[in-house]
């Protein structure tokens, strides 16, 4: 039972238990973990982890579906979007600062976690100038408690939910709460954001104003955006935000320098199909950081479909830097050194990877490849070939764009 997708499960427990039909009638519908279970032996914490609207099971979707916990152990299906979309683009100016230099714990320019992310900017002072203040870190981790809200037609009673706040810094008049993400997703679920924002205006009472910001560490950048509850599900205010990144040394380094070598890339991969190079880098990232994470799981972690995440895995055993063994996901000797490495450094030691690959080399300098170039990929329908240049052009546009911040 355990091999069967989690797609193919909430199909099945929705046909089991005719949910589609209690929604009509009703609105929305309850379940518990028990239930969920009882149809395939899925664990309901993970079937429920739905945190981009991606995440979102094809029947849910499908129907214009959602699910939140409502207590421990039970869930609220109903007809709503509880997702908040993000802005790829910073049109904020991003402020240099200097990295800190009496700290020896963490490397300000190799952050492998939400946590070290978030200290490092409390630390170098961003927080300061983000809180427009002085404050100190107090609340950090998981709670329990209760909170109502509305969204749409559907009323929800919080009871007992976990609530899980990344940072919390107080202030004489203020608690700055953040959600914090490792790498750009373009919505996040409210449930991050607007339960903790309601249970900390419940526990002050008033004493003090809650103010909640979102926190992208975005390759080497900085971002925090505040988020505002308007009484439905909140928005994110980007006139307001601010991005920040620290002072690198300059590096001699061109792109059009970079030689073919075609072993530099394993050619039994498919060749990629996979627009956001970003999101490799933040793959790495997390699977370094995982003793072991599968597919399904890493999945989770992006706003990204189903199908996707074969895409973006085969990007990784093209870059020979992660294989599979069994169900983790584990990185191999040069996928170790790469992320080991100062970002600015990384994004080089990939570059080479990259565009040491012929077609990828052809298309960064210009040229056209020729027609047999993706033969040896099995790629032979021209319109599969374009989706493949699509990703190339994008590629360079990011390595571009990430070097040439760096000068």
């Amino acid at each position: 039972m355990s091999k069967i997708s989690k797609d193919q499960a909430w199909k099945n427990i929705f046909s089991r238990y005719g949910l589609l039909q209690k929604i009509d009638d009703e609105g929305f519908v309850d379940i518990t973990a028990d239930e969920i279970k009882a149809v395939d032996g899925k664990e309901a914490r993970l079937m429920c982890k739905v945190d981009f609207r991606e995440n979102l099971p094809t029947i849910m979707s499908e129907n214009g579906l959602s699910i939140l916990a409502i207590k421990n152990g039970t869930y609220k299906i109903s007809k709503n979007d509880p997702f908040i979309d993000v802005k790829r683009d910073i049109t904020t100016q991003i402020i240099e600062i200097k990295s800190p230099t009496n700290i020896l714990s963490i490397d300000a320019n190799n952050i492998k976690s939400e946590s070290g992310g978030l200290d490092i900017a409390y630390i170098s002072g961003m927080l300061d100038h983000v809180f427009k203040e002085k404050s100190v870190l107090s609340i950090r981790g998981r709670l329990r408690g209760t909170l109502e809200f509305d969204i749409e037609k559907t009323h929800y009673y919080i009871d007992g939910v976990q609530i899980e706040v990344d940072g919390g810094y107080e202030s004489k008049d203020a608690i700055h709460l953040i959600e914090a993400k490792i790498g750009f997703k373009n919505n996040i679920n409210i449930r991050q954001l607007l339960y903790p924002q309601l249970f900390w205006e419940k526990e002050v009472e008033g004493k003090k104003e809650i103010r909640s910001y979102l926190f992208y560490l975005q390759d080497d950048i900085f971002r925090f955006i505040p988020y505002v509850y308007d009484g439905k599900i909140g928005y994110l205010d980007h006139d307001r935000e601010m991005a920040f990144t620290f002072k690198v040394d300059k590096k001699d380094f061109s792109l059009h320098t970079i030689e073919v070598d075609q072993s530099m890339v394993d050619l039994t991969a498919p060749f990629p199909q996979a627009d956001r190079f970003e999101t490799i880098n933040t793959m790495l990232i997390i699977i370094s950081q995982a003793e072991c994470i599968s597919k399904e799981e890493l999945k989770m972690e992006f706003d990204i479909v189903d199908r996707q995440i074969d895409y973006y895995f085969n990007v990784l055993k093209w870059l020979r830097v992660c294989v599979e063994v069994g169900n983790c996901l584990i990185l191999t000797k040069r996928g170790k050194d790469i992320i080991d490495l100062d970002f600015k450094d990384r994004i080089y030691f990939l570059a080479k990877i990259v565009f040491s690959e012929p077609i990828m080399n052809d298309v960064l300098n210009d040229k056209i490849p020729s027609k047999d170039s993706f033969k040896k990929y099995n790629v032979n329908s021209q319109s599969t070939v374009e989706r493949r240049l699509r990703t190339v052009r994008s590629w360079i546009g990011y390595f571009k764009k990430v070097l040439q911040y760096s000068k």
